[in-house]
This record gives C-alpha cells, structure tokens and sequence, in this order.
C-alpha cells in the first residue's frame, strides 16, 4: 500500500492535477493581471487628467481672487488717501501727531485688507502710524499709487500699498501706506480638502515661502520650489518635480497681476495618487480572492475527477505488486469513469478466484512435494542405517571415511579407526538363539553409542563387528576411547531371555591410525584385532607403526 502510493506520489508536480490546477492557476492570474493593469492604468490617466484640469483651475481661481482683493484694498487705500481728515496731516497747527495717529487706528480698524498703516511725510520720513509697521520697509516716497511687495527685516515679506495724499497728488508730497494682512491673504488663498488635494502656496520668485508659519502646511513643498521652471512651462499644466528632501511632487503655479509674487498649487505624489494606490488595493485583494477561489475551484473538480482515476492506478499498481484483493469503490455516476471502474472491479474479482484456484493446487503440489521428500528422507536414512541396532552402515561407513580422509589431507589432523568384535559371539548365539544374539547386538551398540564422542562415528561393519572412527584424534588418544568402550561392555550385563538372567558379554578392539593409504590403514586395525583375539580377547591392542 505504502509502496504504491510512493510510485504514484513519486512526481507529484507531473501528475495531471497538479497541472490543470497549474493552468488554471496561471489563466486566473494572467487574466487578473491584464485587467488590473488596464483598470489601474485607465484610473491614473483618468485622474491624472482631472488633476492636469483641476489644478490649474483652483489656481487660477485663487489668483483671481487674490488680485481682486489686492485691488479691492488698493482702492480702499486711495479712498482714505482723498478723505479730507489727512489733508491736513502734515500741519502741526492743525493736527496733533497724537490724533493723527488714532485716526490712522480708525482706518486700521475699519479696514479688513490691512494690518498696519503709515503716514510718511514729504520727506519720505514716519510722521504716524498704527498696526504691523517697519519702517525700514515702507519704500520710497515717489508719488501714484502703487502695489508692491518688500521684504521687512522684523516681519519678513509684506505686501504694501501707497497711495499720495489728495492735494499733492500733483506731486511729490506726504504718501499713505498700508500693509496688506498676512490672515487676510491667507483667506483668500484657502481652498477646501474636496476642492483639491493640494495646498497654495504665495512665493516668491527663488520659490521661499511668503506667508509666516505657511510651510507648515506642507513640510514637504516649501524648499526651494521651482517656480521660475514652472513658470516657464505655463501655469495651466500640471508639473511633476523633486523637492529638496528627495520627495516626489505635482504642482502648478501663476503669477499675481498686481504683484511679482507666485502663487503655487503643489502636493506629494503619494498623496494626491492615494485613491489610485487604494483602488489598486482593492483591485489586488479582489483578483487575489479571484485567483483563490478560481484555484479552489479547480482543485475540487480537478480532485472529483482525478479521485477514481488515481484509485484505479493504485489499484493497477497493486495488481503488478500482487496485492488482487483490493477493490475500488464503485462510484455513482455512469460515465466513463463509472464504466471502467466496474469493469476493473469485475476482472480484480475474476483474477481473485483465477489466484484461489492456482493458490489450492500449489498447495496441493506443496503437500505432495512434502510427502515425497519426507518418503525420500526416510528412504535415504534407511539407506545408510542398520536395521537391527540403528547405527549407520557400512555404506554410510565408507563414505564418511572418503570424507574425513579429504578433509586431514587440506588440515593435517590426525585420523584414527577402531575395529571392535564381541567374543564368542557365535557360542551365544547357540546357547541362546539368534533372538538372544540380536538383542546382545542392540545393547552393545547402545552401550558403545554411549561411550564414544560427539565427533567419532560408530557404525555397524558387518555380523558382531563394529568400526568407529575418531576424527583428530593420534593412535594414543583412539586407544584411550577404545580402552573406555571396553569397559563400559564389560562391566555391563546384558539380559537375553526371559529367565532375566544377566549375562556378561566382552569384546576385542584393534586401533590404528592413517599413515596415507586408505588400505593399509584397515588392514592395520584389522591385524590389530585379530592380535586382540589371539591374546586372549577383551583388550585393546594398537597396530604397531612397522606393520
């Protein structure tokens, strides 16, 4: 199971979901994309087009307004200059200083265009004033009436109107002048936030701004405006442009009919494009939701469709694995998918019992095979066991001994073999039976089967004689194993009839060790034995090395 889904899972990002929801994915994005940029680039050119329009608008408007209440304060001033309370200013006899003074407090106070107000003399010297006055800004004392602005030492740029007086307006003569207020010309250049992004500015032409504490308005703007380039360009476009600080500007500017003063509509970029920045915003978080659930979408279909498909090349590959007993869910729906499902499913089943039945004759032919191997077994261990004591044969005898003579001639270890006979075995077999003998020869054989080691094997040669032989062992050693089985037959009884009588049984053993010839090696224990009998049975007797 594991395995299959590894194989399946092996290229994740080639399997055909993952593609069609690739597609989709990048068809959602493609598309938002083209149209987001068409949006974002049909509402900053359209804004772009109100600002090129609305900036020069509110500036000139404010422009308009700013001369007509320049020339609204002008007039004011030559009307006070031809009243007859200040034709007489100038006689001592006549006017106090004093009262001349508060009557120029009067026009202050009536006046809303002037914050100060002077009375110079023909001499161009102060002879009374009232308000905001610095007198080292009060210009000349030349005669008509003029409209000019000067930069004051203690009040910074003042706006100052002169007008002579009535019965000098032929000449040189005493010379009234006001200064303008600087509250009202803030009045007349404020504009609401919906009427433009943007603030005004009154500079003058090296772009310094005119109007006490206006700079903090806009931080931003007040440095070093362009206002001789931007005049250059006209006043009725819209200029993009650095400030000092590094920060991207819009601006437009004009210039005052009644003073060499500019007037400057000018904002951050940032700001007046804010809406488009929201817009875009909006625009992304919108085609974001879009492409999301676009892509969910088609992972749901994609996932409705590739479901059955990828549960039938699980199942293929579990077939090809040999895993036959699963089975895919049949789906509801009767296209093609559906088809092929159940159709899967009916061939899964006919493979199963085409698998059952071959699995019961396999096991059928495994029982078999199982029967005859143990017959072959048992065969084969009948082939090389004595019937009578269970020990091996002569045949398995002779080929262990082909064995062990191969292995001593790779190692050098020595190779013993001892021959064992019992003693007048055939005066037993007469006095008892062969019943009796038989039984002898299973007890000996136990007994001796008792008394050799793990190693040695003990085999039935024929008739009463045995034949052991003793793997790494000299022809000392073998005579001590021999000396031991010896004992152990003669110091046993053995039982050969029903009286229970015991009867004691001995045997002779030769010993001999392989000198390198297989024959001469039997024949020695052979003469070895035949020594044994001859001196008087019951002992061991080891072949000499001379024979």
């Amino acid at each position: 199971m594991a395995e299959s889904r590894a194989q399946l899972g092996e290229k994740p990002v080639y399997s055909v979901s993952t593609r069609i929801i690739f597609f989709v994915f990048l068809s959602t994005f493609l598309t938002a994309l083209v149209v987001s940029w068409i949006s974002i680039h049909s509402i900053h050119g359209h804004l772009r087009r109100q600002l090129e329009t609305g900036f020069p608008a509110v500036l000139q408007r404010r422009v308009s307004q700013l001369d007509a209440w320049l020339e609204a304060g002008r007039d004011a001033l030559e009307q006070q200059a031809q009243s007859r309370h200040l034709t007489t200013a100038l006689d001592p006899r006549k006017v106090e200083p004093r009262r001349l003074a508060a009557r120029l407090q009067e026009i202050l106070n009536a006046s809303p265009h002037f914050s100060g107000l002077a009375l110079l003399g023909d001499d161009g010297q102060l002879r009374a004033s009232a308000g905001d006055i610095d007198a080292t800004a009060l210009g000349d004392g030349g005669t008509g009436t003029a409209l000019l602005g000067v930069q004051s030492s203690t009040l910074g740029p003042l706006a100052l109107a002169r007008a002579p007086l009535a019965r000098h307006a032929a000449g040189p003569g005493p010379t009234l002048v006001a200064v303008f207020s600087s509250a009202g010309l803030r009045n007349q250049l404020w504009i609401e936030p919906d009427e433009s992004p943007g603030q005004i500015l009154l500079v003058n032409a090296a772009g310094s701004p005119l109007l006490p504490g206006w700079d903090e308005a806009l931080p931003s703007a007040h440095s070093e405006l362009p206002g001789s380039r931007l005049l250059q360009i006209g006043g009725d476009q819209l200029v993009e442009y650095t400030s000092a600080e590094g920060q991207h500007m819009l601006g437009s500017v004009e210039q005052l009919t009644t003073l060499d003063w500019l007037v400057v509509v000018a904002a951050p970029f940032e700001q007046v494009f804010a809406p488009v920045l929201s817009v875009v915003t909006r625009i992304f978080l919108c085609d974001l939701a879009i492409i999301l659930l676009f892509s969910f979408l088609a992972y749901k279909i994609t996932g409705a469709i590739m479901q059955p498909i990828e549960a039938l090349s699980e199942a293929a590959a579990r077939i090809s694995q040999g895993d036959v007993e699963h089975e895919i869910p049949t789906p509801r729906s009767n296209d093609e998918i559906g088809l092929l499902t159940r159709t899967f499913n009916d061939m899964m089943r006919k493979l199963r019992l085409s698998q059952q039945e071959i699995e019961q004759d396999k096991r059928r032919l495994t029982e078999q095979n199982e029967e005859l191997q143990r017959a072959n077994e048992v065969l084969a261990q009948l082939s090389i066991t004595d019937g009578l004591t269970k020990l091996h044969n002569h045949r398995y005898f002779q080929d262990h001994l082909t064995r062990e003579i191969k292995r001593l001639r790779r190692t050098g270890e020595p190779l013993s073999m001892i021959l064992v006979d019992l003693d007048d075995f055939k005066a037993l077999n007469d006095r008892f039976g062969h019943a009796a003998g038989d039984e002898v020869l299973m007890g000996i054989a136990a007994l001796m089967n008792d008394s050799v080691r793990g190693s040695d094997l003990l085999a039935r040669y024929g008739g009463e004689e045995f034949i052991i032989v003793t793997p790494n062992t000299n022809l000392a050693g073998a005579v001590a194993v021999a000396e031991k089985i010896r004992m152990s037959v003669e110091q046993a009884s053995q039982i050969v009839d029903d009286s229970m009588r015991p009867v004691k049984v001995t045997i002779s053993l030769g010993v001999a060790e392989y000198d390198g010839d297989r024959r001469r090696f039997f024949q020695a224990a052979d003469r070895a034995l035949y020594r044994a009998k001859a001196e008087g049975k019951n002992c061991v007797i080891a072949a000499d090395a001379a024979e």
